[in-house]
């Protein structure tokens, strides 16, 4: 069964990378094309076809000397700095032939250009839709045997079956009084998941004389870090953990990426803009645009734009409704938000199912209190709240979409936003970004908002 999952999963990723790649080659000459009025130099599909052959066995060759087939085990964040890093060397490799090879002097290297231009989103927006696609079915993923302590083993086997796409299929779950006990040998992975540090090496040392692969997931040790590196001390094992966020090199690029990315969105959907405030004027009136203090970067209150999707009073009816409403109050002290919301207008419903209600806050993007992802833009009242959390979290600007948003949205508790929060500044890359401005195209066509 895992032979056959390893094989099936490998085998239709790789079709459909070289299908796309192919796609992508087409779509570039003809957008080439388009442009020879312009340069004056008429490019035939034929002078590139030996090349897009190339190019689709380097992709496949690259594709898996860095284990992207079948994957399993490879969260999405890194699939994509994968996939970016090896389509990236391919065009690279595809560049130095055309430009040594004689049979290439007539190849517009423009098409390469374009071509991985579109590569760089396309590829992993595909990966992404099939690798869903392929964790639905019951055949896919390799199986794990899950030894430890309760009840940290049931979260962390709770985790897995949550993060289908994966492929980390739990099979059996044992108690650590057994594992010495244990003898079979029919899976490759084993997950040690203790609550204290006792005896670890010697679990350790059982384990990996009957699975290939042991994985410590240590309750008091769990960071959540995406890019921890191995340090050798001296022969002790160190974990280096570090906010990737907080660096100058990151608050740069972020800047850039906000900026231009804030100012293309604006002009994009100003035609929205304009039905929505119509639509809302119309619904319940004026005002359209709503404002509330939030906390911005270093502290620094600002106010963070939306459209209006309560009815003008909301900030009473909200005391006269905790006051009145024991059950309503202490569901809104644990998540910060109530379910269903009577203050909702007609509108406002619609709005916030897509998450419309927050376009307006690329205006405070382009103003710079925001970035286009980053942690939960925090109530100023929060602050109490928020703990030892606001040391970190209130160090970076906060984010039209983000890591919370997209994985838990509203489902999760005030202190699982927190958490999740720093995972996101701890972890940061802008591969994390892409797959986070991904996942909220994506939750936003399924209208999962509320």
């Amino acid at each position: 069964m895992k032979h056959k999952s390893v094989f099936s999963t490998s085998l239709i990723i790789m079709f459909v990378d070289a299908l796309l790649f192919l796609g992508i080659f087409h779509f570039a000459w003809y957008l080439r094309s388009l442009l020879t009025p312009l340069i004056g130099f008429p490019v035939q599909f034929e002078t590139i076809t030996a090349l897009i052959r190339l190019a689709v066995f380097f992709l496949i060759a690259i594709f898996l000397l860095l284990e992207q087939y079948p994957g399993f085990g490879i969260l999405a964040v890194q699939e994509i700095e994968g996939i970016a890093r090896g389509t990236t060397l391919v065009f690279i490799v595809l560049a130095g032939i055309s430009f040594l090879n004689r049979d290439f002097l007539i190849f517009s290297r423009l098409v390469l250009l374009i071509a991985w231009l579109l590569s760089l989103g396309i590829l992993p927006l595909g990966r992404l839709i099939v690798r869903n696609l392929l964790s639905k079915q019951t055949w896919y993923g390799v199986p794990v045997i899950i030894f430890g302590d309760q009840p940290w083993v049931d979260h962390v086997a709770e985790s897995l079956a949550r993060i289908t796409r994966l492929g980390w299929q739990v099979k059996q779950i044992y108690s650590l009084d057994r594992i010495e006990q244990y003898e079979g040998n029919q899976h490759e992975i084993a997950i040690l998941a203790p609550s204290s540090r006792s005896r670890v090496n010697a679990y350790t040392r059982h384990l990996q004389r009957h699975f290939r692969r042991v994985i410590l997931v240590h309750e008091r040790n769990n960071f959540g870090s995406i890019y921890v590196i191995p340090r050798d001390l001296d022969g002790q094992l160190g974990l280096e953990f570090q906010y990737h966020l907080l660096t100058n090199r990151a608050k740069w690029t972020k800047i850039i990426i906000d900026f231009v990315g804030g100012g293309i969105i604006f002009l994009l959907l100003s035609p929205i803009f304009i039905m929505i405030s119509i639509v809302i004027w119309f619904d319940s009136g004026w005002p359209i645009i709503y404002m509330q203090k939030r906390f911005g970067q270093n502290f620094k209150e600002f106010n963070v734009y939306k459209f209006r999707t309560m009815i003008v009073d909301a900030d009473e009816k909200l005391a006269e409704l905790l006051q009145s409403d024991p059950e309503t109050c202490a569901a809104y002290e644990k998540y910060h938000k109530i379910h269903p919301d009577p203050r909702v207008t007609r509108v406002g419903t619609w709005l916030r199912r897509f998450s419309l209600d927050e376009l307006p806050q690329i205006l405070n993007i382009i103003k710079g209190d925001m970035s286009l992802v980053g942690p939960r833009a925090y109530m100023v009242s929060e602050h109490g709240e928020m703990g030892v959390h606001a040391a970190i979290i209130l160090r970076v600007k906060p984010g039209m979409t983000g890591w919370w948003q997209v994985l838990g949205r509203h489902n999760t508790t005030f202190e699982q936003r927190l958490l999740m929060d720093e995972h996101y500044i701890s972890n940061w890359s802008i591969w994390m970004d892409f797959y986070i401005l991904f996942r909220t195209i994506w939750v936003v066509i399924r209208g999962s908002g509320t």
